[in-house]
């Protein structure tokens, strides 16, 4: 794929610009006017995330960052190629995203072994951090694998539609990590290492049901269009 996205190669399939029959014959699934949409999608997610980023403090920003990182690649998977705005290779790109799912999948390792603070949304981060190298692979998408990530994405975006993921956050107050030990004040404390809350305001919950429904559409016009 060099220093372009699938996608983009993809759009230009669709109109005709790929060779043999099979090309000529993919349905348009990335129009320009989607392109565009998803690009101002993107770029509103990142600004959301990023806001966030410079109010808060602690792991929160990570989780953050995270988050701008995928807006971002997700903003450049959409580009149409009239307004190419990616300086960054597609195996740079993995790069990063591989970095970060790793990151992720330690520190939710961490929470989940008891040494740090147990958050379920760190694990959910990097799978979808996971499922963005495989967007920007240079190799041929499985198409098993795709329409499971598809599935995923979609589920995922119906919680967060419900707000559901908001009760498996640290800082829900019906979610406990480890046991249970009444309290100096009479009530129940969770003993063990404090959790954190990652979520902040409601705008938070629909720049990730946004993130979770690109994706998908993304993999699922890209597998289609191959």
């Amino acid at each position: 794929m060099g220093g372009s996205s699938s996608a983009r190669m993809m759009q230009g399939m669709s109109m005709g610009g790929g060779h043999g029959a099979g090309a000529h014959m993919a349905p348009d699934l990335l129009p320009m006017w989607l392109g565009v949409l998803g690009v101002v999608m993107f770029g509103l997610i990142a600004g959301s995330h990023l806001r966030h980023l410079l109010m808060t403090t602690g792991e929160r920003r990570p989780w953050h960052v995270c988050h701008v990182l995928m807006a971002l690649g997700m903003a450049c998977m959409f580009a149409p190629a009239a307004i190419d705005i990616q300086p960054v290779p597609a195996i740079l790109w993995q790069l990063l995203f591989a970095v970060a799912a790793g990151a992720t999948a330690v520190r939710w390792l961490a929470g989940w072994t008891g040494n740090a603070s147990d958050n379920p949304l760190w694990l959910l981060t990097a799978i979808d951090l996971g499922a963005m190298v495989y967007m920007w692979s240079s190799g041929s998408f499985t198409p098993a694998l795709t329409w499971v990530l598809v599935a995923y994405l979609v589920v995922e975006a119906g919680l967060w539609a419900v707000n559901a993921y908001r009760w498996i956050d640290a800082g829900s107050p019906i979610v406990g990590f480890g046991s249970l030990a009444p309290s100096s004040g009479g009530g129940i404390a969770v003993a063990g290492v404090a959790s954190e809350s990652l979520l902040g305001g409601l705008d938070i919950g629909l720049s990730m049901l946004g993130m979770a429904l690109g994706m998908a559409y993304m993999l699922a016009a890209m597998q289609l269009m191959m």
